[in-house]
């Protein structure tokens, strides 16, 4: 009887592992649990891999938009200064003048005479008053004007020469003063009336 059992046993136990390396569902199983296990990437690991370049790319945005504005904002100590008269470029420093009349008309003049007229004004600024130039409209009309400075409060006299050889007929002729006022430039006016028929009119 004992015998009997053990003979028993052993072929359950033959049969057992006949059947097992027939079967392959037990290394098909393994071979796919090992196949999910290497297809399947570890969660856990991901969220590093975002936290790492996530950083990266919000620091670059604060970088851009920091030299955009940079770009194209302006300086403020870059601003450009006022315009300066051009008048003042002797001195710096501008004044005013003040004439006793502006056009002076001699009437009837005949034809060759050379007529003179002083127009007369006054430096009515706080700074020395600065004729840098004087120029008649034509040849025929020549200013004579004061080279030096003249002082605040003081008078001055600007002398215009009028050559009526080959005139004829109303005239009217300009002095264009340069100087360091505001505007730069003032403009005196003579007039006369050229024939020749008629007597000179004396100044």
């Amino acid at each position: 009887m004992k015998n009997l059992l053990k003979s028993m046993a052993l072929a359950s136990i033959i049969t057992l592992a006949f059947a097992c390396k027939n079967d392959p569902s037990a290394s098909s199983n393994t071979v796919g649990a090992a196949s999910m296990s290497a297809a399947t990437p570890n969660s856990t690991e991901q969220p590093k891999t975002d936290a790492a370049t996530a950083p990266k790319e919000i620091e670059a945005v604060p970088t851009t938009a920091k030299s955009t504005v940079e770009a194209v904002t302006p300086n403020a100590t870059q601003v450009t200064p006022a315009s300066q008269n051009p008048s003042s470029k002797a001195t710096g420093k501008v004044t005013s003048i003040k004439f006793d009349e502006m056009s002076y008309d001699w009437g009837k003049l005949k034809e060759g005479d050379k007529m003179t007229h002083i127009f007369k004004f006054k430096n009515v600024g706080n700074e020395d008053l600065i004729i840098s130039d004087a120029r008649g409209s034509c040849g025929c009309t020549v200013p004579e004007w004061p080279k030096e400075p003249i002082k605040a409060g003081k008078t001055g006299e600007i002398k215009v020469i009028f050559d009526s050889a080959h005139k004829n007929g109303p005239q009217s002729k300009t002095v264009t003063l340069t100087a360091n006022t505001d505007p730069a430039n003032v403009v005196l006016m003579i007039k006369g009336n050229v024939d020749a028929k008629e007597e000179a009119k004396t100044n």
